[in-house]
């Protein structure tokens, strides 16, 4: 069963965390069964009819980025819909002969019918925090749903494996002549989705867990970002970030998720060595002795935010994302990380990232988060 996504042109152009949630969107569709996803891009001032869009696509999910614009109108008039008691705000969405879609909030955030064999569903800013209630109305309309919830037994699942640098090959971890049933999908931030059949019984995820243990970080497609917002929020742990390669990165992607003020107060990005002795107060003859890219450096980084900040966390970063700057000893895609906390107590991580530029402080952003997501497991298993 085939996808389509629609969207205003240039809508996620450059997002940290996209609006529809891809790539995280694509695996819990893959799951229910449907893909793959197709992407049309539209002009959010121009009329948009689903009658125009192939009959290969069974699912249209379109999604707006603001309030009042022509394409929900021309939406809603071309289905034969009306918006209801709600009136015409979007964060007041109702609309008659349709089914609400809603946020984790319990917020109308959308609708969604279905007519002629195919389902359409449109959601006023963002699929992907209306991703519960769209899973419910989709398992509804592909028959997941029915006999009382147990056909879901035949959905696969997916659980998202920490990256750090290596490319998840399932056969280095499990000598099964089974495992191959599963499927493995890469992501471009390092991580990767774990697709287990429903013809996997316990036994198998047993032991997938024994094997990678923490790497493991969620049941179900979910960016790490949201995962460590709701970690640092339930522990009340404050969090800085010291930034040279990633340039600020790291503290971009924590605050891509509302709320994040709650736990990031500030950051430093400190590129330039004058700034790591300025900024972090990094000793010059530790950085004369050691070089900026160091584990020495990243820990006095650290330690440095930690005292100019007053959190209670800090993760810091430095390395080679290329093209230049490499030596024999450090290659471009050298990276290394530290987590802090005030009390000395920290967790040390050496990365060799492939690819570009950008992909290097992608991945080595992707491994901070999961430095700190693991720092502040262990700190809230120790408060319970």
């Amino acid at each position: 069963m085939k996808c389509l996504l629609v969207m205003p042109r240039w809508s996620e152009h450059g997002s940290l965390l996209p609006p529809s949630g891809r790539p995280y969107l694509d695996l819990t569709l893959e799951c229910l069964g449907i893909g793959p996803v197709s992407v049309m891009e539209v002009d959010a001032d121009e009329p948009f009819d689903p009658a125009d869009v192939p009959d290969k696509y069974k699912i249209i999910l379109v999604q707006d980025h603001g309030r009042g614009s022509r394409l929900r109108r021309s939406l809603l008039s071309n289905l034969g819909l009306s918006l209801g008691l709600g009136g015409d705000e979007s964060d007041r969405l109702k609309v008659l002969g349709a089914r609400t879609l809603t946020d984790r909030q319990g917020q109308a955030t959308g609708f969604a019918l279905e007519r002629r064999g195919r389902m359409v569903a449109y959601f006023s800013h963002s699929v992907w925090t209306a991703r519960t209630s769209l899973v419910k109305m989709l398992r509804n309309f592909t028959g997941m749903e029915g006999g009382g919830g147990s056909r879901r037994n035949r959905e696969t699942v997916c659980w998202m494996v920490e990256g750090a640098g290596e490319a998840l090959e399932l056969g280095e971890h499990l000598v099964s002549d089974t495992f191959s049933l599963c499927k493995v999908r890469n992501l471009p931030n390092g991580d990767a989705g774990l697709l287990i059949p429903p013809i996997m019984g316990e036994e198998f995820k047993n032991r997938v867990r024994e094997r990678l243990g923490s790497r493991i970080h969620a049941l179900a497609p979910r960016p790490v970002e949201e995962i460590l917002g709701e970690r640092l929020l339930k522990t009340g742990l404050k969090v800085t970030t010291a930034e040279s390669c990633t340039a600020g990165l790291i503290a971009a992607r924590l605050t891509a998720v509302p709320g994040s003020s709650a736990y990031l107060g500030q950051g430093v990005v400190a590129y330039a060595n004058e700034a790591k002795e300025r900024l972090l107060k990094v000793d010059p003859s530790l950085l004369a002795a050691c070089g900026a890219v160091s584990p020495e450096v990243a820990l006095a980084m650290a330690r440095g935010a930690i005292q100019e900040s007053g959190a209670d966390l800090a993760v810091a970063v430095t390395g080679i994302a290329g093209p230049d700057g490499a030596t024999p000893e450090k290659p471009v895609g050298t990276v290394y990380l530290v987590v802090r906390d005030r009390h000395g107590q920290t967790l040390e991580h050496r990365g060799f990232y492939l690819g570009n530029r950008e992909r290097v402080r992608w991945q080595a952003s992707q491994t901070a988060l999961h430095l700190l997501r693991r720092m502040v497991t262990a700190q809230g298993q120790e408060k319970s």
